[in-house]
Formats: structure tokens, C-alpha cells, sequence
């Protein structure tokens, strides 16, 4: 436990100052009605196991829970003060005095789902549809692909797409009823779709109710939706309208929100979806990044003597200049002629790499001008 009885103050009970786990601001105080309800939802939001990912934050979540009930009890304060350390709270109610685990109608004046919110704010926890809770429900997310040609992920654009998704059932509005209505609250649970199971003297466990899968209600044989059977939620596919971004690349995914799967045991908002896209490649360009790669022949006597060619680009050809001299794999950039990049104005540039060409037949007026600048230059 995590409790001590110190006579200096009794009948008061003390967070036990020794033990590790406890605020340092916390060690000390007395634990009458008023410091309870500010100080033991505090701990029990830093130490529940949704919260905390530490590998003891279960067991200390437990101690905190038999704390206060013991705190909160006349009767099994007055045991602990007279037996201490050693008190384990067994009678006749049951193991560890719980009539299935503590009574949290008596934390500090309010229920549980009083408790619930106190302890959690609203935000880490939502209730089901029967009234259980669980962890803040968000559906699981959508995956989908679609290829599109190399232009359009230049340009971008807007496709028609079909998933299959998780949605509510629209005959029973989600409730898995035939009639539309709400079912019947659990017997087991009281609707709160949680169970509280001993795992040792003193120590109880909350789980999920195992009668009704932690919904809080159960559907009566005969009174199961026809189309969902009672699940409230269907499987069914949906078209969705798909804006490509100009620039987008091969690999890159578009979300989508709130197109997803909606939960499917509690109230909440759908997953995303998210659409991969796959780009074809292009017989003309390649790309890097916002970056487009192409080739241009250059014929032998243009790269000598220079001139113009023209060259390809994602907007229409344009005139490129070759300067005299050009070499083999020598390089031109077109500035803002590349890909546009995603979200953004601006663009990437063109780089064109000269692949020089020369003739594999010559005319014999060609032949007797090349020998003659051979002979020129000395080559002969």
C-alpha cells in the first residue's frame, strides 16, 4: 500500500513520504476530503496505464486506486489505523472489501463517469455508444494508390477513386438494433462496459467487460440489425475526388482527411486516407526532385560551329542556343523550366546534356570537305 499511519495525526492517513513513486510536493499532506479530490486525480491521470508507458505505471495506478478507497471509508480507515500496514481490507463484502472492486460513487462525491472526466479532462477518454469508455476513438486510416502519367504529376490535376471503407450502418444509425434504438444497457458492467477483478489482497484491475466487449450494452437475440448484424458498422465503397498537386512525385502520399474507417466500438471521428501516387516515367524526361534531365542531339557541325536547336520541355519546345565548340555531354541549364515544387510557386530548373551526333555516310562533296580540314589541321 501506499499509505502510513502516523499518530501524530490521527485519525488522518499520509501519502507515504518513503515511498518512490510519489511527488516530492505531495509527501506529507494530509488527505482530508478538499486535498483528495485535487490531489488523487491528479495521480491517477499521471500514473493510468493510457497515459503512462512506464512498466510500473499499472501497479502504481492500483496502490492509488486502494488508497483512496481506503481513505474515502470510515470503516476501513478505522481498520487501518489499527492494524497499519498489515490492513488488507478482506471481509465480508468480499476480496480486498470491494463488491467487485472499488466504489468510485464515493470519490469525492461523484461517479464514475464523473471520475472519468475528472481524472482525464474529456480529452484522453470518450464514451461508447452504451455508455463505456475507451480510449479517445479515432477510426484506422485508409490506404490507397493510383498511377498517373509523368505530365500530370507535372501539372497536376484531379481523379476519381474508389476505396473501401468502415462507415456507420444507415439502417440502424449505428445502434445494431433493428428498431433503430438504443440497446439495452449490460447487466454485467452497468453499462460502463469496465469490470474490476482482484488480482490480490487489496489490489484490484479494471478490464474490459467481457459480457458485453467493453460497449457498455447488449443486443437482445432477435433485435440484431438485418444489414450490419449488429455490429453497427458496414464495410462499403465510396468515391472520392482525388486533387493531384503539380510537382507531386513518384512515392508520395496525399492526405486526405477524415476519409478513412470510423471506430468501430465507440463514437468517433474517421481515420485519413491516404492515396500513394505512382508516376510513370517519361520516354522523354527524367526527373530529380523539382530538377528535369533530357537529352538533345546536336548535329557534328552545329557543336563546331555553334547555333540553335530545339529542345524539349514540359511546356513546349524552345530554342536553345549551342554555343561553338559544344563537347560531347556538355550541359545547358533552363532556369524555372523544371518541375513545379509541391505547395510552392516556384519551379526547378532544365538541364539539357548535348549528345553530339556524327554522321555514319558521307556525300562525296562531305567527304572531300572533311579531307580537306583534315588536311588543314594537320591530322594527315
Amino acid at each position: 500500500m501506499i499509505l502510513i499511519y502516523d499518530t501524530k495525526v490521527k485519525p488522518n492517513l499520509l501519502l507515504a513520504c518513503s515511498d518512490p513513486f510519489m511527488d516530492q510536493e505531495y509527501r506529507g499532506t494530509r488527505l482530508n476530503r478538499k486535498s483528495r479530490k485535487l490531489i488523487m486525480p491528479h495521480l491517477a491521470k499521471k500514473y493510468h496505464p493510457d497515459t503512462n508507458k512506464s512498466a510500473d505505471a499499472k501497479e502504481k495506478f492500483v496502490q492509488i486506486q486502494e488508497a483512496y478507497d481506503v481513505l474515502s471509508d470510515g470503516e476501513k480507515r478505522a481498520q487501518y489505523d489499527q492494524f497499519g500496514s498489515s490492513f488488507t481490507g478482506d471481509g465480508p463484502t468480499g476480496a480486498g472489501g470491494f463488491p467487485g472492486g472499488p466504489n468510485f460513487e464515493n470519490f469525492a462525491g461523484f461517479g464514475p463517469a464523473d471520475f472519468m472526466n475528472q481524472f482525464f479532462g474529456g480529452a484522453a477518454f470518450s464514451r461508447r455508444p452504451g455508455g463505456g469508455f475507451s480510449s479517445l476513438a479515432v477510426g484506422d486510416d485508409v490506404e490507397a494508390a493510383i498511377t498517373v502519367p509523368f505530365m500530370e504529376a507535372i501539372k497536376g490535376g484531379r481523379r476519381e477513386i474508389t476505396i473501401e471503407h468502415v462507415t456507420v450502418c444507415t439502417n440502424c444509425k449505428g445502434c445494431g438494433t433493428k428498431t433503430a434504438q438504443k440497446p439495452e444497457k449490460c447487466s454485467t458492467c452497468g453499462g460502463t462496459g469496465l469490470q474490476w477483478t482482484a488480482v490480490a489482497s487489496g489490489f484490484h484491475m479494471q478490464s474490459t467487460c467481457k459480457e458485453c466487449r467493453g460497449k457498455g450494452t447488449k443486443i437482445r437475440p432477435g433485435n440484431k440489425c438485418p444489414v450490419c448484424n449488429g455490429v453497427g458498422r458496414v464495410r462499403e465503397k465510396k468515391s472520392i475526388s482525388v486533387d493531384i498537386p503539380a510537382g507531386v512525385e513518384d512515392g508520395m502520399s496525399i492526405k486526405i482527411a477524415r476519409q478513412g474507417d470510423v471506430p468501430l466500438d465507440a463514437d468517433g471521428p474517421p481515420g485519413n486516407l491516404y492515396v500513394r501516387i505512382r508516376v510513370n516515367p517519361s520516354s522523354i524526361f527524367k526527373r530529380q526532385g523539382s530538377t528535369i534531365l533530357v537529352d538533345a542531339e546536336v548535329p557534328f557541325h552545329t557543336a563546331i560551329l555553334g547555333g540553335y536547336i530545339r529542345i524539349p520541355t514540359v511546356d513546349g519546345d524552345v530554342e536553345v542556343k549551342v554555343p561553338a565548340g559544344t563537347q560531347p555531354g556538355q550541359q545547358a541549364v533552363l532556369k524555372g523550366r523544371g518541375a513545379r515544387k509541391v505547395n510552392m510557386q516556384s519551379r526547378g530548373d532544365q538541364i539539357v546534356a548535348f549528345k553530339v551526333t556524327v554522321p555514319k555516310k558521307l556525300s562525296s562533296k562531305q567527304r572531300e570537305l572533311m579531307e580537306e580540314y583534315a588536311k588543314i589541321s594537320g591530322d594527315t
